[in-house]
């Protein structure tokens, strides 16, 4: 972060410390992966599993199964639960993509456009006084003149028009500093980035580092929303062809989204994705420093590549004056409940469960430090039981280097840096003490200005 963005920073945090907020609410639902055939044995592709050697068709038609993608039940419980417990004072919702199940992926435009139909409606009846921002998956029919037409009811005319070439659009908050820009990461996301778009994935960094150029003009604040963000999970190799695969960022496309990322650090006020179908936090660093966050929420789909876990809901508390974030909750669906009801819980509050004063990078960046303590693996515990939704986690399988890893994907978005840091742990740990006398002046001012 240079002075520039610095004081402008610390001017924010005194202009929110002087002003009064106001207290909103928006919803953030991701990774739905609707199955429409869940329960036809004919038609189904995605529901199976192997027993022995035989395989077989999960045929029940119950949704609480991890071996499923979502049934049409699963799904209406969590548009109940949202119906139920959103406040008043809800603003909107993040809607971050792959609506469709993968099994769906051969089948036609329109049976792929009716399954998303449904859910847009469902989402309208649940939400008729809010506007949903959808994103884009990479298991998401393509923008086209028919998604346009389902979605004008949620989206004003600027935002229409780059939607329907790009996939991607802002939306300004006539009532506040703040300003959502919804990207497609799907034009940046392995084969998409190669064949459909070294063009469209062009325009929207041109057009990304516009909007943004815009935002600081205007003294705006911005959320960066998005199916699949920056950095890499646990268990891929950054850069691999796995990793670029299935929806993850081009290694030059992430490495640019995070240039971009620093750059504008000084307005992008929270940053929220899903596709990991997996609860946790990247950071971005300059010269040492956190400057930006970054939000996953999990998925709604119990069923995950490679891992799974229970159905998640999360509602976010925010400032609407200038999009500061201070909270959110939390919801989730145990789907190993034998008792045949469909019944979601509350399952921490970020603030209270992790003991945060702020959310905030700085704020992330210790509790970072705090997951990776080998001394206490309380913390840990906590973050990887959140990580799966509370869905087979055991802490006693992951030794030391394991920690590492997670703690490495936290912080390292970068995918050469990420692959460093799980190479050679010994350097991770000195350059976090090269910058410990810079933070310890950073917290100071903090506590100065918010006490």
């Amino acid at each position: 972060m240079n002075l520039r963005n610095f004081v402008v920073y610390i001017t924010s945090l005194l202009w929110l410390n002087l002003t009064d907020a106001k207290i909103g609410y928006f919803w953030h639902i991701t990774d739905l992966h609707y199955d429409p055939f869940h329960n036809s044995p004919e038609l189904h592709r995605g529901c199976r599993h192997n027993r022995g050697n035989n395989e077989h068709s999960h045929r029940n038609g119950r949704h609480r199964d991890h071996t499923c993608d979502s049934s049409w039940p699963l799904i209406q419980s969590a548009a109940a639960l949202m119906a139920e417990r959103h406040p008043d004072t809800l603003e909107f919702v993040l809607w971050t993509g792959d609506i469709l199940s993968s099994s769906m992926e051969h089948l036609s435009e329109e049976i792929k456009l009716e399954a998303v139909r449904n859910v847009t409606e469902l989402l309208s009846r649940t939400f008729s006084s809010q506007f949903v921002f959808p994103a884009l998956g990479h298991n998401d029919p393509p923008p086209s003149k028919k998604l346009v037409e389902m979605w004008m009811q949620w989206l004003p005319t600027e935002a229409l028009q780059t939607f329907e070439t790009g996939g991607y659009y802002t939306i300004e908050q006539s009532h506040s500093r703040l300003r959502i820009v919804v990207l497609n990461s799907v034009l940046w996301a392995g084969g998409a980035a190669r064949t459909d778009g070294p063009h469209r994935g062009r325009a929207q960094w041109e057009w990304l580092e516009q909007v943004l150029s815009k935002a600081r003009r205007r003294n705006e604040m911005v959320y960066l929303v998005a199916h699949a963000g920056p950095g890499v999970e646990e268990r891929h190799n950054a850069g691999s062809s796995s990793a670029a695969g299935g929806g993850e960022l081009t290694p030059t496309a992430n490495g640019r989204l995070v240039h971009v990322i620093r750059a504008f650090s000084d307005v992008i006020a929270g940053q929220f994705y899903g596709h990991r179908h997996a609860d946790t936090f990247r950071l971005i660093y300059s010269e040492g420093r956190p400057v930006s966050w970054a939000l996953l929420a999990p998925s709604v789909t119990p069923r995950g590549a490679g891992s799974t876990s229970n159905p998640g809901l999360r509602l976010y508390k925010f400032d609407s004056n200038n999009g500061k974030v201070l909270d959110y909750t939390q919801y989730y669906l145990d789907v190993t409940n034998t008792r045949g009801e469909t019944h979601w819980s509350i399952e921490y509050n970020l603030t209270q469960y992790y003991g945060l004063r702020e959310v905030s990078a700085v704020s992330l960046d210790a509790l970072a430090e705090r997951i990776r303590n080998h001394h206490d693996r309380g913390v840990f515990a906590k973050y990887l039981s959140a990580l799966r939704v509370r869905h087979g986690a055991d802490v006693s399988e992951c030794d030391s280097a394991c920690v590492h890893v997670h703690f490495c994907a936290i912080t390292r978005a970068d995918y050469h840096e990420f692959r460093s840091c799980v190479r050679n742990p010994a350097s991770a740990l000195a350059s976090r003490a090269a910058h410990n006398s810079a933070a310890i002046l950073l917290y100071a001012i903090l506590i100065l200005v918010t006490s």
